[in-house]
Formats: C-alpha cells, sequence, structure tokens
C-alpha cells in the first residue's frame, strides 16, 4: 500500500523527536543532580554531534576546541567532562578565550552570561569564522548567537537561530531544532514551540 508524503513526514517528524529525547535524556537526568553551569557544559559538548562544520575548516587530526569567554564555572565543568571524549574522532579541549586572536581552532565558542559588552570584540571576531556560538542572555540572537540559552527557574532551555547558522555556514541537525525551544527561522515564520521544549531540573 502506497505512503502518502505527509504520512513520511509525520513519520520522519517522531523519528527525529525519538531520536533526539534519547539523545538529551542523559542530560535532563543528570540536570535534576547537578548545577546549571553542569548542564550547560553537558549541553555545549552534546551540540557538537548534532552541527556540521564544513569540511575544510579544521584539519581532521586536530582537535575539537570548545572555547568559553567569561564563564569559569562553565569551562570548569567541561575541564571535568571532557578527559577522554572526542567529536568525530577528534580529542575534546577547552579553552578560555580573553580576546579575538585566541579564537583560531574554535569550533564552539561560549560567552557567559552578562558578558555582551566585554565580549563584543570577541563576538565579532567569532561571526566572521564558521563558529557555533553560544550565549547566555536575555536577547542572545541579537548578539549574533547561533544557539542561546534562555533563563528559566530550574529549567535549562536553549533556542537556535538558523540565519546565524547560515551566516556561519553552519547545519544544525533537525533532532536538535526538535528539542529546541524556540526555532529562529530563514523566513519570518519562526514561532515557539512549546511541544518540543526540553526542560531540564537544575538545583536553586
Amino acid at each position: 500500500m502506497p505512503v502518502s508524503g505527509a504520512t513520511v513526514s509525520r513519520t520522519s517528524v517522531v523519528r527525529a523527536l525519538l531520536f533526539a529525547s534519547c539523545l538529551f535524556v542523559a542530560v535532563t537526568v543528570q540536570a535534576a543532580v547537578f548545577s546549571a553551569d553542569a548542564v550547560k557544559a553537558a549541553f555545549l559538548f552534546r551540540f557538537a554531534s548534532f552541527v556540521q562544520w564544513p569540511a575544510d575548516v579544521v584539519p581532521a587530526d586536530a582537535p575539537f576546541v570548545i572555547g568559553v569567554f567569561d564563564g569559569d564555572a562553565v569551562a570548569a565543568q567541561l575541564d571535568s567532562l571532557v578527559p577522554g571524549m572526542s567529536v568525530r574522532g577528534q580529542t575534546v579541549q577547552i579553552r578560555r578565550v580573553t580576546k579575538p586572536a585566541e579564537l583560531d581552532g574554535v569550533r564552539i565558542l561560549y560567552a557567559g552570561p552578562g558578558s555582551i559588552s566585554r565580549s563584543r570584540a570577541v563576538r565579532a571576531r567569532a561571526m566572521t569564522l564558521p563558529i557555533l556560538l553560544v550565549t547566555d542572555q536575555d536577547d542572545g540572537f541579537d548578539s549574533g548567537s547561533v544557539i542561546n540559552f534562555i533563563p528559566a527557574p530550574r529549567n535549562v532551555r536553549f533556542e537556535i537561530s538558523l540565519i546565524a547558522a547560515d551566516r556561519a555556514h553552519l547545519s544544525v541537525d533537525s533532532a536538535l531544532l526538535a528539542v529546541a525551544a524556540r526555532v529562529q527561522r530563514r523566513a519570518q515564520t519562526d514561532r515557539p514551540c512549546d511541544s518540543c521544549t526540553l526542560h531540564a531540573e537544575v538545583m536553586p
């Protein structure tokens, strides 16, 4: 019996949701025990598996570098999390970033909360590179971020800008989009996806 295009589409969406839920369940479970900083660190590491960078950005034998600007608590959590970890066969390294020149080789850059004014030069440089810029602000998209953590009591949520992803020449997997609280799309049709929101309980 032929399967209609609408049925295939719905099936694909269901599979993407199930796939994403399974991959992020560890973070959700950990969030009930660990701090918000630990959860954000876990998300930063997991984001790497759902984003595709241009093939010629960094040699395959180079480390996968996650940069942190003005986010010492998250950086400390990453230091504890990544030893022995790899992303697509590349070892993971954490780098404290303080100036634009230190962005060479960085794949993900996290700018901590309240760092918008201090990170202006670093963000301006990052926005010219294929870097997944992750912010932690009320107005993160206005700061050029691809992913922004959304403040919420006892929850860690994030939103994704496909406009910023295009600018950075990054491709975001549909499974990650499925668990975002909001997706800013290329056309002016973005709207909250409350049913797809990922809630992670964190300590007060």
